[in-house]
Formats: structure tokens, sequence, C-alpha cells
């Protein structure tokens, strides 16, 4: 991450979670319940370990709070992730902020589904999967591993966990 500066790198990050994971083979836990991801999700937490690097704000583990700082705590916070159960998601946020929405994410709608301990988020230029290491109808908790090469050389461990609103 060294080598990218302040909004550009919450923008890949951000990016990232929402389009790119992968799943560990030692994970094991219940199978995804469909039928509880259907609804609105606000993401609540996510952190990284290690820690990611910004040019602006240091190496920090919480990286909510880096969107949040970089991206703004006014756009970050309304955004939803709307599943519906026809496979469609929708990624929605205040209206003053649907444009860096869609700039940030090259999208506003994907496709899901699910398979065993796996969420399939099918975006319009990547499709990734997210290990769901928690469910209930009212909270989840997903997991990813990437290595970033080309921005510190670290493996990271991504966890994200979302309400129901």
């Amino acid at each position: 991450m060294k080598n990218l500066t302040g909004l550009s790198a919450c923008a890949w990050l951000w990016l990232v979670f929402v389009t790119g994971c992968s799943k560990s083979e030692s994970d094991v836990g219940p199978v995804v319940d469909a039928t509880q991801v259907v609804g609105a999700w606000q993401v609540t937490r996510i952190t990284a370990d290690p820690a990611v690097v910004s040019p602006t704000y240091g190496s920090t583990s919480d990286v909510l709070n880096l969107y949040q700082q970089n991206i703004g705590k006014d756009c970050v916070g309304p955004t939803r992730y709307v599943f519906s159960t026809d496979g469609k998601l929708q990624l929605t946020t205040s209206p003053d902020c649907q444009n860096r929405l869609n700039s940030l994410f090259g999208f506003s709608s994907a496709n899901w589904r699910t398979s065993g301990q796996e969420l399939r988020i099918e975006g319009v230029y990547d499709a990734l999967s997210y290990t769901v290491t928690q469910q209930s109808a009212q909270a989840m908790v997903w997991q990813r591993t990437e290595y970033n090469s080309p921005f510190d050389g670290k493996t990271h461990t991504y966890t994200i966990t979302l309400s129901k609103r």
C-alpha cells in the first residue's frame, strides 16, 4: 500500500473488499443459509491482519475507519448491500454519494450466490468469494485472504462484519 496515496489506497481496498477474496481450505464452518443473506446489510467493521499502510494515516488494522477518513463517513455510513431472493445485489448509499459509490466499485449492482460456506459476488469486472465464518438472521462475518504483492508484499486477512438493517 506504500505506493498508493490517500484516496486511491482507500478506493483500492474498498474495491477489493467488494469484488475480491479467497477461501482457505482449512476453514470449516456451517453452510451459508441463503435465506438469511436476503435483505439490507451495513458494514459495521472491517479489520486487516496484518495492518495495512496508508501514506496519509499510517498503519492501521481498522480498515473501516480508514475508509471513513478517506471517503467520508457520510458516504460509508449509509452504504447498504441489498441482497434479493433473485440473486441480485444492489449497492446503495445516500443520493449525494451515489456517483462516488459507482466510481469506487465500478458498479452499483452485481449477482450473488452461496455454496457451502462461500458467498460469491459477481460484479461487472470480477467474481470472487468470501468465506462466511459467522451467520445469523441479524449479523454476518465474512473473511478473505489476499496477497498484495504490488502494494506491500504482504498477505492480509480481512474480516468484514455486517449487520442487517
